[in-house]
């Protein structure tokens, strides 16, 4: 019997690398973003 579950295949742009381009830069955008948020919450805390 055939298998009915095949693998997703990447598009042609995305190469099956561990570390893209795209990949690098949401993960610097996150953390530049979290270290922000982390220095604007410390000097100035949101409690009245």
């Amino acid at each position: 019997m055939r298998d009915v579950v095949s693998r997703p295949e990447t598009g042609p742009e995305e190469d099956p690398a561990r570390f893209n381009r795209r990949r690098l830069v949401r993960w610097l955008t996150i953390l530049t973003v979290g270290t922000l948020v982390m220095l604007a919450c410390w000097q100035d805390p949101l409690y009245p």
